[in-house]
């Protein structure tokens, strides 16, 4: 098991140490990702704007390409430049990709149709109670979603302790990247 702390000088020290970029980190966790998944014929993917919704990204772009039905909603305008640049690849490739501002009817038909959602909306970082929007989105997938697989850690899950942030996703599966994190049960994060 490894800490919030850890995990982020991880990262850091691969970047900075071992000099690898961080579209490359990203790039292989997605493909591991996918390589656990691929099974199913079609996804819903749920990103957030920050690394873990890039993560997203480039694992729906792998799907893309391997011919699943895949629609894609991001919570906003991509902020990380990681997630940036994966939102700007996955729009050269397909048309199925959403951002979410107010309308979150097309995201819950999305949910209800697909086999499996994949939570990709809030990582090791989450620090603060979900509140609003993203209050609505956890709920939508929660409700109404076949299958969740939570991309390293459930969205709403504080990674150290793990208490639920006002509200989380209740996965089913989630696919921890590098080592699972402290505050990861078979409660809050399924199998």
């Amino acid at each position: 098991m490894i800490s919030k702390k850890d995990m982020q000088a991880l990262d850091k020290r691969a970047i900075e140490e071992f000099l690898i970029d961080s579209l490359l980190l990203m790039e292989c966790a997605a493909f591991a990702i996918f390589d656990k998944i691929k099974n199913y014929d079609s996804y819903t993917i749920v990103c957030g704007t920050g690394n873990n919704g890039g993560d997203g990204l480039a694992l729906a772009r792998h799907l893309v390409l391997s011919g699943k039905n895949v629609k894609i909603f991001i919570t906003g305008d991509p902020k990380s430049k990681e997630n940036i640049k994966n939102y700007e690849i996955l729009k050269r490739i397909t048309r199925e990709v959403y951002i979410i501002y107010e309308d979150l009817e097309n995201l819950k038909k999305s949910v209800k149709d697909s086999d499996v959602t994949i939570d990709s909306i809030f990582g090791v970082g989450l620090s603060k109670e979900i509140l609003g929007k993203y209050r609505e989105i956890i709920e939508i997938i929660n409700s109404n979603a076949n299958y969740i697989i939570s991309v390293d850690i459930p969205s709403g899950i504080d990674s150290d302790t793990g208490k639920i942030l006002g509200i989380s996703i209740k996965a089913n599966k989630t696919i921890a990247i590098h080592d699972v994190k402290n505050g990861m049960n078979y409660e809050n994060s399924g199998e």
